[in-house]
């Protein structure tokens, strides 16, 4: 995510609202939060804050201290037009980017439109999972016209926008309960109780610690094509572990009959469990194989 355009009130200059910005986005990993840090990167801080407090899904607040150079009192809100208690619909900014929002109790002092910059390989992730047969949906915290026209870049057609972490998590719930069994990917701070209540969830290496914490599989860096990966070699395993089973109940249903009933000498039968067993790790060793091809793509 990048910093796009800065909107502010009557008396607050841009390099004003983005110090205050950054006083607050600075407690935060949320993404938006690390854009906004970045675009105030060469700027110094002139707003003590205290009290300062994040609100999973919304946004960070502190208390001003007074004395500060802009004459500003009171709480101090950065997230959406909802926690900050505005009406979005009045600062609507380019299709396709997120407004994060500025307030005091004087009401807006700035909005900052925020462009999300894809993945270099998420169109060809979202390709690969629905190509295997997978519903793929994207549950975002940004706004709804936000979310559907960056699932609409990457081909995903189900997409749900101002999704807080309760409704993240309802909604995976309702698909569990559909008799669905989900896969969740995500890496930030909203996302972690939908991925402790998904059947398997899956983190970006730079996720929050609390995403990280909730997920069943970490993927190192961004590399988003891993998970497809994953979910080839997990069916992979299924099956020579199918193949396995097959093998021993059959060899099993034969053999041990005839060995019971004298029909087979103990020392062939034996021998034939031997190969058996040889038989099944050499099955499952072509796994690392297969690994290891993969690795090399």
């Amino acid at each position: 995510m990048g910093l796009q355009a800065v909107k502010t009130r009557d008396g607050i200059s841009t390099e004003q609202a983005l110090q205050l910005a950054w006083a607050l986005a600075k407690h935060s990993l949320h993404p938006v939060s690390r854009a906004l840090v970045a675009g105030a990167a060469d700027l110094t801080e002139l707003t003590a804050l205290t009290d300062i407090k994040e609100f999973a899904g919304l946004g960070v607040e502190g208390t001003i201290v007074t004395g500060n150079s802009y004459g500003l009192r009171g709480q101090l809100r950065l997230g959406s037009a909802q926690f900050c208690g505005l009406d979005d619909a009045l600062h609507d900014g380019p299709v396709g980017r997120s407004q994060v929002f500025l307030s005091d109790e004087s009401g807006w002092l700035a909005v900052f439109h925020i462009d999300e910059v894809l993945r270099p390989d998420a169109p060809e992730v979202v390709t690969a999972l629905q190509a295997s047969g997978i519903k793929v949906q994207m549950l975002s915290g940004d706004g709804e016209m936000a979310a559907r026209q960056v699932a609409g870049r990457v081909g995903i057609t189900t997409a749900y926008g101002d999704m807080t972490p309760q409704a993240k998590l309802a909604h995976l719930q309702a698909l569990q309960r559909s008799g669905h069994k989900i896969l969740m990917v995500g890496d930030g701070l909203n996302d972690g109780p939908a991925l402790a209540s998904a059947c398997a969830s899956v983190a970006m290496g730079q996720a929050v610690p609390l995403a990280q914490a909730q997920c069943d599989f970490l993927v190192p860096g961004g590399q988003l094509l891993m998970v497809p990966r994953m979910l080839q070699h997990a069916r992979r395993t299924m099956r020579i572990v199918r193949q396995n089973l097959f093998w021993a109940a059959a060899y099993n249903a034969v053999c041990v009959p005839l060995a019971i009933a004298g029909l087979m000498p103990a020392w062939l039968a034996g021998l034939g469990m031997a190969l058996s067993s040889l038989l099944v790790v050499a099955n499952a060793a072509r796994l690392s194989r297969a690994s290891s091809g993969q690795q090399a793509v």
